[in-house]
């Protein structure tokens, strides 16, 4: 077979050669998805409440979500990766990210303003009259989202339902928050907001990632000492 040994781990292969370029951890298990997922939750919500505004009263939704989307991700790559590698588990999630920030650009292109800074401030039903208009988008992303995960990563017919439930649950449980800013006039505080958003989106997906990694390499490493 060319010389090359695969290893199995349910529906995800690691090339166990060349060495040089093997993971050095597991494909990640729903487990570890979901604890990585429950840490970088807690760490949004840290941040988030230093930066924008303090959500700890929400914290129990937060773990909910992190708990949720960490083993859907973990779940979707597995279906959709046929051979795991670092680079591989970074690209899904880089593009999980990317998808979210195109989100945002996509409502300042294509929503309409419909409100200003002042009316939203301090109104307690603000999301409830924001998210409406912006549910077409919210839907559209998820699914070419998805397709455009699908089709990247392996086209494989039984990883597309994976994926999508995934995209569904980062877009409408993370991406929200960008989906409703073309709703909102622009002003310079809009602007900051945005930055904001980006940055802790970037800041969510790359603490799961690398979360996950660490969590799995220390699994690695305790079983190879047993």
């Amino acid at each position: 077979m060319g010389g090359d040994a695969v290893r199995r781990f349910g529906s995800v292969q690691i090339s166990e050669t060349p060495p040089m370029t093997s993971p050095t951890w597991g494909p990640p298990g729903k487990v570890v998805g979901a604890l990585s997922g429950t840490l970088s939750a807690l760490a949004f919500t840290a941040v988030h409440g230093w930066f924008i505004v303090d959500i700890w009263d929400g914290i129990r939704r937060m773990l909910f979500a992190g708990v949720l989307c960490g083993v859907c991700i973990v779940w979707s790559y597995r279906k959709g990766v046929g051979v795991h590698s670092t680079r591989r588990w970074l690209a899904y999630n880089g593009m999980s990210v990317a998808i979210l920030i195109a989100l945002g650009a996509a409502s300042f292109l294509i929503l309409d303003p419909q409100f200003t800074m002042a009316e939203l401030e301090g109104s307690d039903d603000a999301l409830a009259r924001l998210i409406p208009p912006a549910l077409p988008l919210l839907v559209g992303t998820s699914v070419v989202g998805a397709l455009g995960l699908w089709v990247l990563f392996g086209r494989r017919p039984r990883a597309f339902l994976p994926i999508l439930v995934a995209q569904i649950l980062l877009v409408f449980l993370v991406g929200h928050n960008l989906a409703i800013l073309g709703l909102v006039e622009s002003s310079s505080q809009l602007t900051e907001i945005v930055w904001e958003f980006i940055g802790l989106t970037a800041f969510l997906g790359a603490g799961f990632a690398f979360g996950v990694m660490l969590i799995e390499s220390l699994k690695t490493k305790r079983q190879s000492m047993v």
